[in-house]
């Protein structure tokens, strides 16, 4: 026998629901945010660093072209978080997506837009991502280069 309580618990939602498709929505939006938030940490850091190496050149100062790890190593560890969170709502998102297609999907997963999947692993996988290491580790390169070529007079 079930009671009126038990109906209104276990009420299925389709993929069609405006609740539905605004909860997916909302999981677009973090995700594009988080890629907005890692495109801006390059963005940040190669101006950055050219103007503390134009600057160390400028004054003939080699200490300041040390300087230019600092903004690298902080710019790449935020980089390789917004990644990690971007993959993270990602795994939420596609778990969403999979309750919705074997409709599962109930009200009390609506708004829930929790991140999921392994943060050790995803961790891994952002710090080791091409989209990450090759931009930061070309940038310590061209701080190699400019020191070499400005300060080390053979």
């Amino acid at each position: 026998m079930t009671t009126q309580d038990d109906s209104k618990t276990e009420e299925f939602l389709i993929h069609s629901d405006s609740a539905v498709i605004k909860t997916m929505e909302m999981y677009q939006a973090i995700i594009t945010r988080m890629a907005g938030n890692s495109a801006a940490c390059k963005q940040w850091c190669i101006p950055l660093v050219t103007a503390i190496l134009v600057f160390a050149v400028k004054e003939n100062t080699d200490q300041l072209i040390w300087l230019t790890v600092i903004p690298v190593l902080i710019c790449y560890c935020l980089d390789v978080y917004y990644l990690m969170l971007e993959n993270r709502f990602r795994e939420g998102f596609n778990q969403a997506a999979s309750k919705i297609a074997q409709q599962t999907f109930t009200r009390a997963d609506l708004f829930k837009l929790s991140p999921a999947g392994c943060k050790c692993q995803l961790w891994f996988k952002a710090f080791t991502s091409l989209a990450t290491w090759p931009v930061y580790l070309g940038l310590l390169a061209l701080v190699l280069v400019a020191y070499k070529l400005a300060f080390c007079h053979a």
